[in-house]
């Protein structure tokens, strides 16, 4: 059990806890050093004094400087979390949510950041958006909650190692895979607003010894979603063509996972999965009917082999395909000043009103005329690990990534291959006059045809002082602009040929504690971030049509954070975190849109001393939180200062607490809240077709909430042999 990671004496007989989620590596700097003559890592960090599992790249950036935070299964059961958007939003400190986790469409942010420099990677492929022709897909809904063994959070620039659009923060899903070993799991889950919910995996060896085995795995789920916006918000002739309706989501996951251990030192995996999800998402202004459909499937690879104390190699490359079809139908509304005949009745129907009729957009009718928008992309990732002991550590490798519009030629979106190469290699010395000392200097140089060639760089740095550290990290990243942004043509949108990549610099620092005293361990850390965006890609507003431009202003975040976790032996924990992000244009005092002035949130848990019993509490609070629209963003509203909290109840039964039975509680108290604030036109409007609201005019535009989810209930029954 020698490592970079051994526990210190107070956490070394320490149980298992479950629902833990927490900073990693407080004290892994301390104990790396107190171990450097070993060579063997142990892939292992430590949360609040329990050593949970990592992969090595996040045992690896914690030791050398990063804040990393790992979200392990139990915490995310505990949750009860329906979606990935859910696990993240209660589980992962100072993250925000954009759009709304139950509209079956969210991102991810870290920090301040927004959807283009935070990276969402499953098992090492990334569900970044290319940009098909016809809209975002949003590759983060495909992610399977009850498939998650963790959650990775990289915090700070890490595009180093993850390729471009990591410059603020890293989301890394790792899965559950098969081990050589047998095992079963099923679950089901019903609850508020027809959700009904069911998921299972079984993993078992193809021969005697283990060598190989195979997991099989699946996950069918429907909800009816709650309400996400107000009746009341429907312009007038968008809910009299049925606008107003239910958003059910249907969500099916299938795969196959291959495990393949030629020897103690080899690893082959490979990885083969399909999702599909329908949703329906009619917007208060414009839609009647708007059903989507995404396919998204993914083929994974790995080879990992230890030859020797001081050499590793880690190759793995991927094959994803996302598709996108829509229906989208609007109001047919009669323009002429005398009347109109209702094709279906025959009726008269007058100046400005609904005809009873709903037309589908270009490309978005029914059957044939829906056309499919998507993207292709391949990746490959070669990297090696070579180490002279006492002395130094070497990162280097390789990373290709090609991608290119998969969408109907119908689109006029070039479909030419994008390539990109980078080579990359991290050093990290050891100091022989300070060899508690952990000190990253890394460099990363992408190659492309769209832009020639990237520089980016990153340092770590982390100093153990007794029960203190000190941590520090810092680089440079960047991101390409999208397809749909370079070329898209459209009667609301057009793309800009002429943008040019959206570049980073951020800068992560803490001070933090750890200690134990008797039955209670403490964690404890203070930190900031300093980010600046330069030619940050961004929409007009107001416009007919709207199109992309690189703002010429540097966005500056600036950030404060603060976190607490407290044990008291294996039956109760606690974790409080605050994170405070100011976001602006340099040269003005406007929080930028969709970015929160600060984030509260914690984790109540307690276990009975049987481990039968468990209750947990997840508060959070959210400060002001701002969205602008309308010509010149005359427009703006702050949707948040709200609180809302969720709770779980679950009963382990069982000899081994192998059938799990759960009561969770989405908003305890019943808050009413926003989850995000859009603009939208009223030109489907009786009044703007007659002529009393003009267009651009102060009554054109107006703002509506996307609903947070009110009280609700689900209960789920898991189990595992």
């Amino acid at each position: 059990m020698a490592g970079c990671c051994q526990m210190p004496a107070f956490a070394a007989d320490l149980p298992a806890r479950e629902g833990a989620a927490g900073e990693a590596g407080i004290t892994a700097a301390a104990a790396a050093a107190a171990t450097a003559d070993d060579d063997q890592r142990e892939d292992e960090i430590l949360v609040t004094g329990k050593a949970v599992r990592s992969s090595p790249l996040a045992a690896s950036v914690a030791e050398y400087g990063n804040a990393v935070q790992i979200v392990d299964s139990d915490a995310i059961e505990a949750s009860g979390a329906t979606n990935f958007a859910e696990a993240i939003q209660f589980l992962v400190k100072g993250a925000n949510i954009g759009y709304s986790p139950d509209e079956g469409e969210y991102t991810i942010r870290l920090d301040g950041g927004g959807d283009r420099d935070t990276l969402v990677v499953l098992d090492g492929v990334p569900l970044y958006d290319r940009g098909p022709a016809l809209e975002e897909i949003w590759g983060a809904t495909t992610i399977d909650p009850h498939m998650i063994d963790r959650i990775e959070v990289f915090r700070g620039g890490n595009s180093l190692f993850f390729g471009s659009n990591g410059g603020i923060g890293v989301v890394s899903v790792v899965t559950k895979k098969p081990d050589g070993g047998k095992r079963f799991e099923f679950g089901a889950n019903v609850g508020s607003f027809g959700t009904r919910d069911i998921w299972g995996n079984a993993s078992f060896p193809l021969d005697a010894d283990g060598r190989h085995s195979i997991m099989i795995y699946g996950t069918a789920q429907h909800t009816d979603n709650p309400r996400i916006f107000n009746p009341a918000d429907f312009v007038d002739n968008v809910a009299a063509g049925g606008g107003v309706q239910e958003f059910p989501t249907d969500r099916d996951n299938v795969g196959l996972k291959y495990l393949w251990k030629p020897d103690d030192r080899t690893e082959i995996r490979v990885n083969g999965q399909f999702t599909q999800i329908q949703f329906h998402d009619p917007f208060p202004d414009t839609n009647t009917f708007s059903p989507n459909k995404v396919e998204y499937p993914i083929v994974d690879a790995s080879f990992v082999r230890t030859w020797s104390e001081r050499l590793m190699t880690e190759v793995s490359a991927y094959w994803s395909n996302p598709q996108l079809s829509n229906t989208e139908t609007f109001p047919e509304v009669c323009m002429i000043r005398t009347g109109c005949v209702s094709p279906a009745t025959g009726q008269a129907i007058a100046w400005g009103k609904y005809t009873g009729r709903n037309i589908a957009f270009p490309n978005q009718g029914f059957g044939p005329d829906s056309k499919k928008s998507g993207f292709r992309e391949l990746g490959g990732n070669a990297r090696a690990t070579f180490t002279l002991p006492n002395v130094l550590e070497v990162v280097g490798g390789v990373q290709i990534v090609s991608y290119k519009d998969d969408s109907d030629p119908v689109f006029p979106v070039g479909d030419a291959t994008t390539t990109i190469t980078g080579l990359y290699a991290d050093f990290r010395p050891v100091l022989p006059f300070s060899p508690s000392t952990r000190l990253s200097l890394a460099i990363r140089t992408d190659f492309a045809d769209s832009f020639g060639s990237k520089t980016i760089w990153k340092f770590g740095l982390r100093q153990p002082i007794g029960d203190f550290y000190l941590r520090a990290n810092g680089g440079t990243s960047y991101s390409t602009p999208k397809n749909n942004e370079l070329y898209a043509q459209s009667a609301t949108t057009i793309g800009n040929p002429d943008l040019k990549t959206e570049e980073t610099e951020t800068y992560n620092v803490g001070v933090g504690y750890g200690a134990g005293f008797g039955d209670v361990r403490v964690n404890a850390e203070i930190g900031g971030f300093h980010t600046d965006i330069t030619n940050r890609i961004q929409t007009t507003s107001g416009l007919t049509p709207n199109t992309y431009f690189n703002n010429d202003r540097i966005t500056q975040i600036r950030g404060l954070t603060a976190e607490l976790d407290i044990a008291i032996g294996s039956q109760f924990a606690a974790n409080i975190s605050y994170t405070k992000q100011q976001a602006r244009l340099d040269g003005t005092k406007l929080q930028i849109n969709e970015t929160p002035e600060y984030i509260v949130q914690g984790n109540v848990a307690w276990h009975s001393p049987d481990r039968h019993f468990h209750v947990n509490f997840m508060p959070r609070y959210q400060g002001p939180e701002y969205s602008t629209g309308g010509v010149g963003g005359v427009l703006r509203t702050n949707f948040g200062n709200y609180f809302v909290a969720n709770a779980s109840i679950a009963y382990w039964a069982g000899a081994e607490r192998q059938h799990r039975f759960q009561l969770r509680i989405a908003n305890l108290f019943d808050a009413d809240y926003a989850e995000r604030w859009a603009y939208g036109n009223r030109r489907f409007s009786e009044a703007f077709v007659t002529g009393q609201i003009k267009l651009n005019g102060p009554d054109y535009f107006y703002g509506y909430p996307f609903e947070g989810k009110p009280r609700s209930y689900y209960f789920s029954y898991t189990t595992q042999f």
